[in-house]
């Protein structure tokens, strides 16, 4: 197979080899498409899950319409206790 580049992705390219993490383009091609493969079982997440999204959307803004939500501090405070929590899992 012969692949004809634009010089754009062609010097792409040569500035990831020059960095020394792949031997050739195969490999450099061969990395590139098991990222893209990796990605395909999320491709569709959005169209899958729809019908969830818009459930959970619906519930937010009823609870938002009752007053039933959150300040921005108190997100913000959460959110820092939920990172603070997944850093020292991974620690």
């Amino acid at each position: 197979m012969a692949i004809t580049l634009d010089a754009v992705t062609e010097e792409r390219i040569l500035r990831q080899l020059d960095r020394g993490a792949f031997p050739g383009p195969t490999e450099l091609l061969a990395h590139a498409l098991d990222l893209i493969e990796a990605e395909a079982p999320y491709e569709d997440w959005l169209p899958r899950n729809k019908e969830a999204i818009r459930e959970a959307l619906e519930r937010t803004s009823a609870q938002a319409a009752r007053g039933e939500s959150y300040s921005p501090e108190e997100c913000r405070a959460m959110l820092a206790q939920h990172r603070a929590a997944r850093t020292a899992r991974a620690a």
